[in-house]
């Protein structure tokens, strides 16, 4: 019997940041399983904090380059013209191998974790190049402060689940 596979997403604050504007302010890696089970391994690096400009959380921009260099090749600069598979609703990225992270604030985490509920500090999409073409992925990332950096995980975006948690956060809320 074969071992079940697992997507992998880790983040750690990138030292050689600090006074250079250049340099990503996260780095970390990924693991992406396919839909037909085969893992893609990516580097990650994040930039930011940037302020939302419509007053929403703030974000990092993210890219994933490929640890193949064929595939690497490939996924460089190259944009998306019609649509994706898995496609989010609401949430459009046109070039491969970009992602956008965002960021809760402590207040945010402390208030879920006293109504019982454990929420990544980190959390967003990417778009990415996988053997079976362009795919958006999901990102969470919690703060792991016995080894002193982020961890998650990056999954194939589903609309089911997406849809399905849509529907529990509306029926959560007062009318």
């Amino acid at each position: 019997m074969s071992e079940p596979k697992y997507s992998d997403f880790t983040l750690n604050f990138n030292p050689g940041a600090r006074g250079n504007e250049r340099a990503p302010t996260l780095k970390g890696k990924a693991k992406v399983i396919d839909s037909d089970g085969a893992p893609t391994e990516f580097d990650v690096a994040a930039w930011g904090p940037n302020k939302a400009q419509s007053g929403g959380p703030d974000f990092y921009n993210v890219t994933f380059t490929p640890k193949d260099p064929a595939q690497a090749a490939r996924q460089l600069k190259t944009e998306i013209d019609g649509p994706v598979l898995n496609a989010i609703e609401g949430f459009e990225l046109t070039k491969l191998g970009t992602g956008r992270l965002f960021e809760r604030t402590d207040g945010e985490i402390a208030k879920a974790k006293a109504g019982g509920k454990t929420l990544p500090k980190f959390y967003g999409h990417g778009l990415v190049l996988l053997p079976s073409g362009p795919r958006y992925i999901d990102l969470s990332a919690w703060h792991r402060p016995e080894h002193g950096f982020y961890s998650g995980n990056a999954p194939l975006h589903d609309h089911a689940a997406a849809a399905a948690a849509r529907a529990a956060k509306s029926d959560a809320q007062p009318s």
